[in-house]
């Protein structure tokens, strides 16, 4: 069965909101070669409405003059399938599926289908669904040596925080660390 592995960027304080204004800093080579195996390790994306919404915005217009980021990294990115959850999302471009109903029930047969892993970029209300299905393999956190101090926590819309086991860490020279972890258990409340 395929992983799914959501990949999320989170500050010193737990903070998720807006990367884009706090992460750009720590994006190094070695933040390009993790980014480039977990991506080319996936045939698919799994994203939620505004997750799919800024992705799709940055890398539709992006060229990797400039960007630092490889554009391998750019045309994978721009080609590999994506499905997106939401309630409002009617219509969609850059190789996007809108999942219509039960999203557990598609996910779960999403990746009960061969291939590669699947992917999730960022933490949200998603998340709420997917953990309660016990449909989230791992968890890697790349956690920036910065405090932001505002915006969105990790996992703000659980009740209580889900148990997690750690898998592995990492370290860059930048002092980013990614925490992998896997769930333990789902909370109670969810």
């Amino acid at each position: 069965m395929r992983k799914l592995i959501e990949s999320v960027h989170v500050s010193l304080g737990g903070e998720i909101g807006s990367p884009q204004e706090w992460a750009l800093p720590y994006l190094n080579e070695e933040h390009h070669a993790y980014a480039t195996k977990l991506l080319f390790g996936a045939d698919a994306l799994l994203l939620g409405r505004r997750t799919y919404e800024g992705l799709a915005a940055a890398y539709t217009t992006m060229a990797s003059d400039g960007t630092g980021i490889p554009s391998e990294f750019i045309d994978r990115m721009n080609s590999i399938p994506k499905f997106v959850a939401s309630t409002t999302l009617r219509e969609t471009t850059w190789n996007a599926t809108v999942i219509e109903g039960d999203v557990a029930a598609y996910v779960d047969a999403l990746k009960k289908k061969p291939g590669g892993n699947i992917v999730k970029y960022g933490n949200g209300p998603l998340d709420t669904t997917l953990m309660r299905h016990g449909l989230i393999d791992e968890f890697h956190f790349l956690v920036a040596p910065v405090g932001v101090g505002k915006g969105q926590h990790l996992f703000e819309s659980f009740d209580s925080a889900p148990q997690l086991k750690l898998l592995d860490v990492t370290r860059f020279s930048n002092g980013v660390v990614i925490l992998a972890y896997a769930p333990k258990s789902v909370p109670a409340s969810q």
